[in-house]
């Protein structure tokens, strides 16, 4: 990424502008969605626009910081342009699952008075999902263990109980049978 971009982010931190004192959270969001389809600069962009909502909602008796407020529209704004962006065939937003990094505005303590930039770095990882779940999937037996990943698209698309039968030639009900098994394997772990 341009360096001049940083150095006019950094003579702008200490402005009374909202949007270029922020543009540093901007940037550290923005980063996390990184490799999820659009370039850092059109996050980054998208990050801003969100700024510049949350600028125009924020009411300053509400309670919370504005970086704090704005987080969550910087945050919103990107997860919707990568959904609508960063595919060539437009997916449904409830089709999808972009992780929310982070905690909601709503979870946040309005008498802190530090900063969140720990928490959102420290916040979930998606490798750290992904482990728990390879850890999880250890426990199965291979065909539920292939039965689970057809059922909730891991690895491959998301596919209708039916569609999982007739690809394994197995009954409906010992697909149900198997998730139901598997499920309880899992959640008792």
């Amino acid at each position: 990424m341009n360096t001049t971009l940083y150095k006019d982010i950094q003579k702008n931190i200490n402005s009374t502008d909202p949007v270029l004192s922020n543009m540093r959270l901007v940037v550290h969001l923005a980063k996390k969605y990184q490799g999820m389809g659009l370039s850092l600069e059109d996050l980054i962009h998208e990050g801003t626009i969100g700024l510049c909502k949350a600028r125009d909602k924020w009411k300053k008796d509400g309670g919370s910081k504005f970086s704090s407020y704005a987080a969550a529209w910087i945050k919103a704004t990107i997860r919707q342009a990568l959904n609508n962006k960063s595919r060539t065939i437009r997916v449904p937003a409830h089709k999808t699952h972009i992780p929310d990094i982070g905690p909601k505005v709503s979870q946040l303590d309005a008498s802190y008075q530090g900063t969140y930039e720990s928490h959102i770095e420290s916040s979930h990882d998606s490798d750290h999902l992904k482990y728990k779940i390879e850890k999880l999937m250890g426990k199965l037996k291979p065909k539920q263990q292939e039965i689970i990943k057809m059922k909730f698209g891991i690895d491959c698309h998301e596919m209708k109980t039916t569609e999982i039968a007739k690809e394994l030639n197995l009954t409906v009900q010992s697909v149900n049978g198997n998730i139901r098994q598997a499920l309880h394997i899992m959640k008792n772990s």
